[in-house]
């Protein structure tokens, strides 16, 4: 390993995370290397364009030639081969199979899963499309969609849930509710006695790729357990997008 390099890596890699322009001082110390080769590190990025520094203040930040490389390397990405480390760690964490699902027409398809460790399975079959405004996963879509298309889709004669018709007001509100909260939470929509949970995940280019989630029988749901299944998921979705380049403003 050229330790040079990695030093280099390791303060590009602080510029991005603290997300702010930094001193010397500042880098040096939070990397625990002398202010001289600080400086001499951040001399050469300047020189290829990695990094940037004002004259005016001394502040260093990160420089316009990592522009082009981020997109090139974003653009690369497959959304199904990041996702899948993303979805076995939520299957690990909640013990329940965790599906990622994307938007095809004005339905939600399943495009990957990893089984959870809990013998007792609710079955979401690959090539199966369910309408978006069922269960948490798809309405999680549904939600990230244009107002025009909410609109169109609210306009449309849409399929009752398991128990009862679809209150278009009320599906309105909850749209809403998980657009802000970048989570979802159903209950029997699709599938007799199950909890469901979704958040969105997004692309470099802040577009909404999809969402993952996970399927749970209400027998082994408490009040508490769902708060955990929820955190799970939604760190796990905001995990998913960052390694698809997402960066939240």
């Amino acid at each position: 390993m050229i330790q040079s390099l990695v030093k280099a890596a390791n303060v590009l890699d602080i510029l991005k995370s603290e997300n702010r322009e930094l001193t010397i001082a500042e880098i040096s110390e939070f990397l625990n290397i002398p202010p001289s080769t600080a400086h001499r590190i951040l001399s050469t990025l300047i020189d290829v364009g990695y990094v940037s520094k004002d004259e005016r203040t001394h502040l260093y930040g990160l420089g316009p030639a990592l522009i082009p490389l981020g997109i090139k390397a974003s653009s690369k990405l497959d959304p199904q081969a990041v996702g899948k480390l993303i979805l076995e760690k939520l299957s690990d964490l909640t013990r329940e199979d965790s599906y990622f699902i994307i938007k095809s027409g004005d339905k939600g398809l399943l495009l990957s899963k990893a089984e959870g460790k809990h013998s007792l399975k609710i079955v979401e079959n690959f090539g199966i499309e369910i309408d978006l405004h069922k269960g948490a996963i798809r309405k999680t879509i549904l939600a990230f969609q244009s107002d025009d298309y909410i609109n169109y889709y609210l306009k449309r004669d849409l399929s009752d849930y398991l128990n009862s018709p679809v209150d278009k007001d009320q599906l309105k509100k909850e749209l809403m509710q998980i657009k802000n909260q970048k989570i979802s939470v159903s209950d029997s929509e699709y599938i007799d006695s199950v909890i469901g949970i979704g958040a969105p995940v997004f692309n470099y280019k802040d577009q909404l790729v999809g969402s993952i989630g996970v399927v749970i029988p209400k027998e082994r749901i408490t009040e508490e357990s769902k708060k955990e299944y929820m955190e799970a998921v939604k760190s796990c979705s905001v995990e998913f997008s960052k390694n698809l380049g997402y960066s939240e403003a």
